[in-house]
């Protein structure tokens, strides 16, 4: 958990409140990246559409993908909880720019090499305005949101604690309890693929930065509601899906509650936070959370790419729904595991090329 100490402040005798890094919040930062590509495996890569309907190959796939389904929520959330007391710089916004502009540039220019019937002069024009062209959503979402920062942290900085919760309630019911009631895109969220929704979930996670919801609840207890909500999800999907399947003769609306604006699928995402917020790390795996974190988006970046999606991941690995179930699992799991560590390693030579080039420092510069 994040610890508060009050230090004397030179000059003046007064005590100013200091706030250690909170490495339970950076290790969700890590776990929900993985979570991501466990996502992209199980959809992108087939194994979901593969696996035989209500077989236990398919109802651990449908489980394994509705308990990673918050991870982009989780995301959102973290961004809220991080920067609502951050200074707000626009050096942040070009460095990462510059880290998403890298990797669309290099991925196009390595596909242009070995496969340049893959790269076509739309798609090389593309790779030079990332944000414009939305080769990635969750960034060009992103970057809307980090414009309208200042203002959100003034809304959870300037209004009092019960207005703020009100306000937070009213949006999220109709955002997400209405949208989700009628299956319907009334507010523009684009079942949460959007800035809108993300704004939400930024001021939600710094109301629990600020507020610190259920501070006197034992952590156990948010795991167990995680827990309850992926299971009434997956319930929701089961009940659906065999009604229909009797009515219709085949299943149909199934993932009623598996959207990202979807109540359930929002709570599994706070409980998450809530959780790892008020965690306890060792020396031993702050060290290790320290050096993984910073690479944690170059994951997203690297397998996400547009042409690695499309020629590398689309159902590569069907071939997992027709193991036994454990193998399954394991397959996935392994693979995530896999694909992280590679891309990785892959960030980290970035890091160390960034670091050379002085790319933040030169950032800071041209900022003052």
């Amino acid at each position: 958990k994040a610890r508060r100490h009050r230090m004397p402040e030179r000059g003046k005798g007064k005590t100013v409140e200091i706030r250690e890094k909170n490495y339970g919040i950076d290790a969700l930062r890590i776990l929900s990246m993985f979570m991501v590509v466990i996502l992209h495996i199980l959809n992108v890569g087939g194994v979901l559409n593969a696996a035989g309907i209500f077989s236990i190959q398919y109802e651990l796939a449908v489980l394994l993908n509705i308990a990673t389904f918050c991870a982009v929520n989780v995301y959102a959330l973290i961004s809220g909880y991080v920067w609502v007391n951050a200074k707000y710089r626009f050096r942040n916004i070009i460095e990462l720019w510059l880290q998403v502009l890298f990797y669309t540039v290099l991925i196009t220019a390595i596909f242009w090499i070995f496969s340049p019937s893959s790269v076509s002069l739309k798609v090389l024009v593309k790779s030079f305005f990332p944000v414009m062209f939305n080769q990635y959503w969750y960034f060009s979402s992103y970057f809307a949101l980090f414009l309208f920062i200042p203002l959100l942290n003034i809304i959870v900085e300037k209004t009092e604690k019960k207005q703020l919760l009100i306000f937070l309630g009213i949006i999220l019911f109709f955002v997400s309890c209405v949208q989700t009631l009628f299956h319907s895109d009334a507010f523009c969220t684009n079942d949460g693929y959007s800035a809108i929704w993300l704004m939400i979930l930024y001021l939600v996670g710094g109301y629990i930065r600020k507020y610190e919801p259920g501070k006197n609840v034992k952590p156990a207890w948010f795991l167990i509601g995680f827990l309850i909500m992926i299971c009434l999800t997956w319930l929701s999907k089961l009940c659906i899906e065999l009604l229909t399947v009797k009515v219709l003769g085949h299943a149909y609306g199934g993932n009623y509650l598996v959207r990202y604006i979807s109540p359930t699928i929002l709570m599994s995402a706070i409980f998450l936070v809530l959780f790892f917020s008020r965690l306890n790390i060792s020396a031993f795996f702050k060290k290790a959370i320290s050096l993984l974190a910073p690479m944690s988006f170059g994951v997203y970046l690297i397998h996400v790419h547009p042409l690695v999606f499309c020629d590398v991941l689309t159902d590569r690995f069907v071939g997992y729904a027709e193991l036994p179930w454990i193998l399954e699992v394991l397959a996935v799991l392994g693979t995530a595991a896999a694909i992280y560590i590679i891309c990785s390693l892959v960030d980290f030579v970035r890091l160390q090329l960034f670091k050379l080039l002085r790319v933040r420092k030169n950032l800071d510069s041209l900022e003052n």
